[in-house]
């Protein structure tokens, strides 16, 4: 393998690369999710020529979804054992859906991923997606009637926190799919080609395809604007639940009403705590959107509505927004499993020998209950009694503890606050400059 780095046509992608590693304060090593293919093997091969093979360390997750995929993982543990990178191949093991295959593939992609950082230690993983994929995610997007400062419309995020703990970071989202081929062409690297990427009846597929004959397609569908507008509002709304928020002991959050209480940071705020408190596992539709609306700057006749699974009431000037009392589940997690239960709490059983029954207790926020059946009877704790009842429950914001998009964090640290759970970890310093960068060219921050 040869070095490209000094080609002057090279100049800008590494760069770039260095200027992001080195806003990354975190020194530990940095993982790289490789499949093969020129995006991620062009970032390995960036990444060991900015920082050095012995801060990297390669990942390829097998989903075992074609017969070569074994095979195309022990080629890249052979490349990076010829370039001195650590490598370690993650297996998606057990069934595979029949339906839903890439999303669920997606799903389990990030989570063993985040198995793998948090055993190795790394600061965080890096993966290779590319201005092409940033162009198809908001051709799709747009094809599908968004607005022109639609959330949707900021596109793929430089970095998303996933699980609560592990950063995902995209350093390559203003880089050419071609650029980073010639830079592999001219070190002598050979890439995998994923025959999943020539099946039309993939969406994405399809856009790519018509992408590469139509290259007018790409036009510039703002998502600079778009960051900036999702960013200001996130910024704004936690504002709001600093300022006009409190909670009780049952996660029962009370909002202080007051004559703005109709802007759309105030609607972003209420929508955000109806995820969190309400535990849906999908976001407000545009019909309980419109209730809430109206709910918010409609008569003072209506005391009450339920959306998203929450009951919003108004009481002596204050909006208080809760669960509601209906579809809530038991749910038995066996001896040292752990499981979600109502979307709201994660659980971890730590006793070996016996299951543990969770069920919604009697507080006005619907706290979980958990017992145990010992024969002879049962016992009963409260969440407050982790330690005697053989159990942890952590209190999750709702999908930001799964997915957090970075243009969300000040809105989600600000529901972590109001709510007193684990802190999110910080947004690496390379991300914050570049969404103050953006933010300030369009006015915004």
């Amino acid at each position: 393998m040869t070095s490209a780095r000094h080609d002057p046509m090279n100049t800008r992608f590494y760069n770039l690369l260095a200027e992001f590693c080195d806003g990354i304060a975190d020194r530990r090593p940095l993982g790289v999710a490789v499949s093969g293919g020129s995006d991620s093997l062009g970032l390995l091969y960036g990444l060991v020529q900015t920082v050095g093979a012995g801060r990297v360390v390669a990942l390829t997750v097998d989903h075992g979804l074609r017969a070569a995929s074994a095979d195309e993982a022990r080629q890249v543990k052979s490349l990076c054992r010829r370039i001195g990178v650590r490598h370690q191949t993650l297996v998606w093991e057990g069934d595979k859906p029949q339906t839903g295959v890439q999303a669920a593939a997606r799903t389990a992609r990030y989570h063993l991923l985040g198995q793998a950082a948090q055993q190795l230690g790394l600061a965080a993983v890096l993966t290779g997606h590319t201005r092409d994929d940033q162009h198809e995610t908001l051709v799709m997007r747009r094809a599908r009637g968004l607005t022109e400062l639609a959330p949707g419309l900021a596109g793929i995020p430089q970095a998303s926190l996933f699980d609560g703990r592990m950063w995902v970071l995209r350093p390559l989202l203003q880089v050419r799919r071609t650029e980073i081929r010639d830079i592999l062409k001219a070190t002598g690297v050979a890439w995998i080609e994923d025959p999943s990427n020539r099946e039309l009846h993939y969406e994405r597929v399809r856009v790519r395809t018509e992408l590469q004959t139509n290259p007018a397609l790409e036009l510039d569908v703002g998502e600079q604007r778009a960051i900036a507008e999702r960013f200001r509002l996130a910024q704004e709304a936690a504002d709001q639940i600093t300022t006009h928020c409190r909670a009780d002991a049952d996660r029962t959050v009370r909002i202080r009403l007051h004559p703005d209480s109709a802007t759309d940071a105030v609607k972003a705020a209420i929508i955000a705590l109806i995820d969190v408190l309400g535990g849906a596992s999908r976001p407000l539709d545009r019909r309980g959107k419109t209730t809430l609306e109206a709910f918010v700057v409609g008569s003072r006749d209506q005391p009450a509505i339920t959306v998203g699974r929450t009951v919003l009431r108004r009481e002596r000037g204050e909006l208080v927004v809760r669960r509601e009392r209906r579809g809530l589940e038991n749910r038995e997690i066996p001896a040292g499993a752990y499981a979600d239960w109502d979307g709201r709490f994660r659980v971890h059983n730590l006793d070996r020998n016996s299951s543990l029954m969770v069920s919604a207790g009697q507080s006005r926020g619907v706290s979980p209950l958990f017992s145990r059946d010992y024969g002879q009877g049962s016992k009963n704790w409260r969440l407050d009694e982790q330690v005697v009842g053989g159990f942890c429950a952590e209190a999750l914001i709702g999908r930001y503890s799964r997915i957090l998009p970075v243009y969300e964090a000040p809105l989600a640290r600000a529901i972590a606050q109001l709510l007193d759970t684990e802190p999110f970890p910080s947004v690496p310093g390379a991300i914050q400059e570049t969404l103050r960068r953006t933010c300030d060219d369009k006015g915004r921050l």
